[in-house]
């Protein structure tokens, strides 16, 4: 089969290698192996080839952490349907650049008919880790400030609208103004530059002086830190995640006297150490809410298998707005 492989840890500029004579993985115990449809694209892959990502799977590799596709073998232990469509997460070292991948079978959810592989891949781990974030972890509620940092793309992106859809106010921060231009048209109430020196005054006053309930930070760093300051009475700060590379710290006299809760989110453990009733009650809302039209999949751009580093190029110079998607 034809696959994108690191052979040597680096750089994907120089590590990722695409390959026509690659064997078609065979799946082990809890595994299923699909025909790959789609893919999210993503910036923990440009970590993943260089050996700092929190999965280590050593090599030879094929990145590719989350993909939709048609089952079409199954291993020991897995009840699941040759023949349906399926999406889920990767079982590394066999991830989803590439013509066959393999799951892990307790990540795997049925691809509802009607929804092609590209959404259903964002459906997937995109929207799902907004909603879980926001109303299981966050308890987010029609009429909340809810704030947003990384709101032009990926998980931020889909907060924005999955807000929109809940009734909360949206405050979407971003750091380019075609990035704001996007955090507009999907809806938020407010955008608001996230290098801005008065980023935290412009909130309070927003607010009126009150703060948001709910944040949603995927950025972490000296945004992380701007957002405890504008947290409100009982708020909820949902930790996502750390793409600015600065781990932001939340001291404990602070959380005492503005009595706000921080809740990290680590939605990629829910299938595999409990609460998958949790992540499907997300997804049937989620499918709902696309199908009524509520929310789209944000797609800005699909990529073929070959055109692989391109993405991955543009995803790590963050000129990207909405979600890259690779189709085969």
């Amino acid at each position: 089969m034809t696959a994108w492989r690191v052979e040597e840890l680096g750089h994907p500029s120089t590590s990722l290698i695409l390959r026509d004579d690659v064997t078609i993985p065979e799946p082990g115990p809890g595994q299923v192996r699909i025909k790959v449809e789609a893919g999210n694209i993503n910036f923990a892959d440009i970590l993943l080839c260089q050996g700092i990502y929190q999965d280590r799977p050593g090599v030879p590799l094929t990145p590719g952490l989350e993909s939709s596709g048609i089952v079409d073998a199954v291993g020991e232990g897995v009840d699941a349907t040759i023949g349906i469509r399926v999406t889920g997460m990767s079982a590394l070292p066999h991830g989803g650049y590439a013509e066959y991948a393999l799951l892990r079978a307790p990540t795997i959810i049925p691809i509802p008919d009607g929804i092609d592989g590209p959404t259903a891949t964002v459906l997937h781990s995109t929207f799902q880790t907004a909603h879980v974030g926001l109303h299981h972890r966050g308890g987010l509620q029609s009429g909340d400030w809810l704030l947003v940092h990384g709101a032009s793309s990926g998980v931020g992106a889909a907060a924005v609208q999955l807000g929109r859809a809940a009734g909360a106010r949206v405050i979407a921060t971003a750091s380019s103004e075609a990035k704001r231009a996007h955090c507009a048209s999907l809806g938020a109430d407010h955008v608001l530059d996230a290098g801005s020196d008065t980023l935290r005054d412009d909130i309070m006053s927003m607010t009126n002086g009150l703060g948001v309930n709910v944040a949603f930070d995927p950025v972490g760093g000296t945004v992380g830190d701007i957002t405890r300051r504008c947290m409100a009475w009982e708020g909820r700060l949902i930790v996502i995640g750390f793409a600015s590379g600065e781990i932001p710290t939340y001291p404990g006299n602070h959380l005492l006297v503005k009595n706000y809760s921080v809740v990290g989110l680590y939605w990629g453990a829910y299938m595999e150490l409990g609460g998958r009733e949790v992540v499907l009650a997300a997804h049937d809302d989620l499918v709902n809410k696309f199908r009524s039209g509520a929310i789209h999949a944000d797609i800005s751009k699909i990529y073929d298998l070959s055109d692989i580093p391109d993405a991955l190029r543009a995803l790590e110079e963050r000129t990207v707005t909405g979600r890259l998607v690779l189709a085969i």
